[in-house]
């Protein structure tokens, strides 16, 4: 069993022909190679307002053609896709099941201490609420909320200070914010990307003619020797990887970019962003 993933950027009516037909070879070459596929199974998500959600078509068998089912949702690699790339449907089902085993940890133990929670919460909870924070980042403040909440609440079950604000007991468990952590984690991959840790097409975008990342267009500026441009992308992409990260990587010490390996580059970032505001406080919308 096996999972194919095509995708294709529709900007005018003949890319879903071009779409249709790159359908039409991979199932003539798979059945030429003996290998069967099942097109009840398989889905259709249109991406962008200006789609023309065109069917699509594979041949069920030799005289009969199958529609395509269309779906706003599909998960891939543990993250599920919207439609509207919102990825709220995503972060409504982490946090359920964050809150789910907080509530089998709330149960187990009656008491806890620093050391025990933090053990707990680390490798059970947070987990569900940091995996691949990367792409599916929280564009909208009610899934910020929801996710910073599990947090909140999560922290109260630590004896002693049940009684105090969530600001002061992350800084008593000196545990961050999860908005503080996804900053992070978006300049760990920036870091990986720019150093050439994990592979990146350099070539731009053969359809829309641009890059992932660019250096910066003035060299002249103050800062690092990595500065990337800063992209403006229309209001659907404005909380894409490349356009939230590039300040905050534009932002940092030639001595942080530079680091040798990953390992030292967190550590400088730690010490960078340590009175960094994000770092323990956090504004709810309620």
């Amino acid at each position: 069993m096996f999972s194919l993933k095509k995708q294709r950027l529709i900007m005018y009516p003949p890319n879903t022909t071009t779409l249709q037909q790159d359908l039409t070879r991979f199932q003539s070459w798979a059945s030429n190679i003996g290998m069967k596929l099942n097109p009840t199974k398989c889905k259709a998500l249109h991406l962008g307002r200006s789609n023309p959600l065109q069917e699509y078509t594979m041949l069920l068998n030799v005289n009969t053609q199958h529609h395509i089912m269309t779906t706003t949702e599909e998960k891939d690699l543990g993250v599920i896709v919207d439609s509207g790339s919102t990825f709220s449907k995503h972060i409504q089902t982490q946090v359920n099941k964050a809150n789910s085993v907080l509530g089998a940890i709330k149960y187990t133990f009656k008491a806890m201490d620093p050391t025990a929670f933090l053990a707990l919460y680390k490798s059970l909870v947070r987990p569900n609420l940091e995996y691949a924070s990367v792409i599916w980042s929280p564009k909208l403040k009610r899934d910020k909320d929801a996710l910073e909440y599990v947090q909140r609440r999560a922290t109260r079950l630590v004896t002693g200070l049940s009684g105090k604000s969530y600001e002061e007991r992350l800084q008593t468990l000196e545990l961050p914010t999860l908005e503080f952590r996804g900053q992070r984690a978006d300049m760990i991959q920036m870091f990986k990307l720019v150093h050439g840790l994990e592979e990146l097409n350099p070539a731009p975008c053969s359809e829309c003619g641009k890059m992932m990342i660019q250096p910066a267009l003035n060299v002249n500026n103050r800062g690092h020797d990595f500065k990337l441009q800063i992209q403006h992308e229309p209001r659907p992409r404005d909380n894409f990887f490349t356009r939230r990260a590039t300040r905050n990587w534009n932002g940092l010490t030639h001595d942080t970019v530079s680091a040798n390996c990953v390992n030292i580059f967190k550590n400088r970032l730690t010490k960078e962003w340590k009175n960094k505001p994000e770092r323990y406080h956090y504004r709810f919308s309620y």
